[in-house]
């Protein structure tokens, strides 16, 4: 059996001695990161400060309109169908350029062809047609000759019109308008709360900008139909929304 000389035993003594030393260092270490994160944190709390939200909205004329005129044709042979769409579209065409509309601003939107059996009464079949149908989207930027395209383009040989939209090409101008007044809103209301509760609002520490649904703003289309309007079809008012959620920091009432 080996024996522990005094040399080395007084050298095991120094290492766990100093190992002790370091144990406790690291324990006070330790607790102090501790303490000062929950100070930390009851500072975060103390200072959480006021959310609000505020809305503003901004009105303006529509300056353009996108059309969906197209034509319905059926036919028991599919080419001469197709022939009658093309011929009809082609002359829908013509009379919205005579109109005043840009050719690039006409596009197909959606073009079908689609096979339908004919049955007589006692469901025995009788043959089949075939339905071509071709819808042009178009861009107006003279609202004021929308209703004016709508009758040419029906009078060239449309017969499905699939509806009107109205909207503002740069709505940026607005968008501002609308939004200074979502954060004078929000400011309004942090106001209130803060004499409320008997504190005085500082910065803003948060500003976060949505819109309905969490989408990008919305436009809402408002007619107003003037008694003078010699057209059946007015763009009315648009109104674009801003919603923003502020928080701002607190202090107390000196």
């Amino acid at each position: 059996m080996q024996r522990t000389t005094s040399s080395e035993r007084n050298t095991w003594r120094a290492a766990t001695g100093g190992l002790r030393s370091l144990l406790v260092v690291v324990g006070v270490a330790a607790a102090m990161t501790i303490g000062s994160a929950v100070a930390q944190n009851a500072g975060d709390v103390a200072a959480g400060g006021i959310t609000v939200s505020g809305t503003g909205v901004a009105y303006g004329e529509p300056d353009q309109a996108v059309l969906n005129v197209g034509v319905s044709v059926p036919n028991e042979a599919v080419r001469t169908a197709l022939e009658d769409a093309d011929a009809r579209m082609s002359a829908v065409r013509a009379a919205l350029v005579a109109g005043g509309v840009a050719e690039l601003d006409i596009r197909t939107a959606s073009f079908n062809v689609w096979r339908q059996d004919i049955y007589d009464d006692k469901g025995n079949p009788q043959g089949e047609r075939y339905h071509v149908e071709h819808q042009f989207e178009v861009v107006v930027r003279d609202v004021a000759s929308v209703g004016e395209l709508l009758a040419a383009s029906v009078e060239a040989g449309a017969n499905s019109v699939g509806g009107i939209t109205y909207t503002i090409a740069n709505p940026d101008e607005l968008m501002a308008t609308a939004r200074a007044a979502a954060m004078h809103d929000a400011m309004a209301r942090a106001e209130q709360l803060a004499g409320l509760a008997g504190v005085k609002l500082t910065a803003p520490t948060s500003i976060v900008e949505a819109s309905s649904g969490g989408q990008a703003p919305q436009y809402d289309v408002r007619f107003s139909m003037a008694a003078d309007n010699s057209s059946p079809v007015s763009g009315g008012q648009l109104a674009v929304q801003v919603s923003v959620s502020v928080t701002y920091a607190i202090a107390a009432e000196e």
